[in-house]
């Protein structure tokens, strides 16, 4: 559930700063490609590991209340801990990795290794009688805790960004911008040049994106349009066909995972097919009336907030956005006015950064991201309407100018309004 709360964009009890954070491990290269290969998370696989050794001891203990023989179950437990044992391993090698470290793996690494004693140690008498069959049923346990983990592993939300530019980049380079940005300006979504730069994005996805593009659009067409006030920060010309309106927090891995597909697109899509309008929807309760108090001890998410706000008049902001997202892992307040200083002077920072006008400001952005129904961020509005920061679907809509159908989308599986995505 941590797991889910994170990739939504939300704060988890051990999110603290530095080297302690557990995204750093959850969503580390390692994690990417245990979840990609088996459909299961690393904190699934945890869980895998629990059931079997909890099954084997409580089945062990009630055989011996019951005089029954237990070596063969006991030895199965004990084939657990040496599996358990050698996940630690491999789990505090990931975390050096990383470089950062997850209070709530480590809590999970002191119990296995207690086990493990306890198995290794005091059951030592029992030994390893008849160990294939031992191994045997330490590993049908493990399927069989892997099969009942397997659906809710499989929709557990992943971070879709990477897969998602690389698929766009592909079609965009079969489809050059050059060749849609051809067409006469009037000419809108019955464009053959656009259909086909669609239709192949859509044709080089994998089975599981494109499932997220359907229900991408199935989010969009659902929506109903909200009214947004006049942009303060547009990037792209005010009369674009498209304009993105994404509400994001600093310390969100989707939000950092938006800025880079919105940066990206600027060189797949004809000039002038989008505008982005940047606004803030802080994850902190202190900060955000409609989240409860609490936290991390650090406000750098309602000071990163604030400071983008104070450098919009600027013009500076979508570049010390960047700037924060790309050392989002264990950003601190100090590091976020740091960052800042090198694109707005410490008086500018220090008159702006509490003044009355950013806070109601702040708010402001707030009230407007209300409109939307989102459990988490970014909170992404296209025209007004409820999208989504996915690659793909950002891509079609664009050259969609905005219109919710294609007959490019009729390739796609059906699409859930209600899917988990942001």
């Amino acid at each position: 559930m941590e797991l889910v709360i994170l990739r939504s964009g939300g704060n988890t009890f051990c999110a603290t700063e530095g080297s302690l954070d557990c995204s750093a491990v959850w969503n580390g290269k390692f994690a990417s490609e245990v979840q990609g290969l088996t459909g299961l998370p690393v904190a699934a696989w945890g869980l895998v590991w629990s059931a079997g050794a909890f099954s084997l001891a409580l089945a062990g203990l009630s055989r011996a209340a019951r005089g029954r023989s237990i070596g063969r179950v006991f030895g199965a437990a004990r084939v657990t801990a040496i599996a358990g044992a050698a996940g630690i391993v491999v789990m505090l090698g990931a975390s050096v990795a990383a470089g950062a470290a997850c209070l709530g793996c480590l809590a999970m690494d002191a119990l296995v290794a207690a086990y493990a004693v306890f198995a290794l140690r005091r059951w030592r008498p029992f030994g390893l009688p008849d160990w294939p069959r031992a191994a045997a049923l330490a590993g049908g346990c493990a399927v069989a805790a892997f099969l009942v983990l397997l659906y809710p592993g499989v929709n557990t939300p992943r971070s879709t960004g990477e897969p998602g530019r690389r698929a766009v980049a592909a079609a965009a380079k079969s489809s050059p911008s050059s060749e849609v940005a051809a067409e006469p300006p009037e000419v809108s979504s019955g464009s053959p040049q656009r259909n086909k730069a669609i239709a192949d994005m859509i044709a080089s996805l994998e089975p599981s994106l494109k499932q997220t593009l359907a229900d991408s659009l199935a989010i969009y067409r659902a929506s109903t349009p909200q009214e947004l006030p006049p942009p303060r920060s547009l990037v792209g010309p005010e009369m674009s066909p498209v304009r993105i309106t994404d509400f994001t927090d600093i310390l969100c891995e989707h939000c950092a995972s938006l800025n880079e597909t919105l940066r990206s697109l600027r060189q797949e899509v004809p000039p002038g097919s989008y505008s982005v309008d940047s606004r803030q929807f802080p994850l902190d309760g202190r900060c955000n009336p409609l989240l409860k108090p609490g936290g991390n001890r650090d406000d750098v998410r309602c000071v990163a907030a604030k400071l983008r706000i104070c450098a919009e008049p600027s013009g500076k902001e979508p570049d010390l956005a960047t700037a924060l997202f790309e050392k989002q892992e264990g950003l601190t307040r100090s590091q976020a006015i740091d960052i800042a200083s090198r694109f707005l002077s410490r008086a500018q920072i220090d008159s702006c950064l509490d003044s009355r006008e950013v806070r109601q400001t702040l708010e402001q952005d707030i009230a407007n991201a209300s409109r939307f129904d989102s459990d988490g961020t970014p909170i992404v509005a296209i025209n007004g309407r409820k999208g989504t920061s996915f690659a793909p679907f950002l891509y079609a809509i664009i050259l969609n100018r905005g219109k919710p159908d294609n007959p490019a989308f009729a390739a796609l599986p059906q699409g859930n309004p209600s899917a988990h995505l942001h």
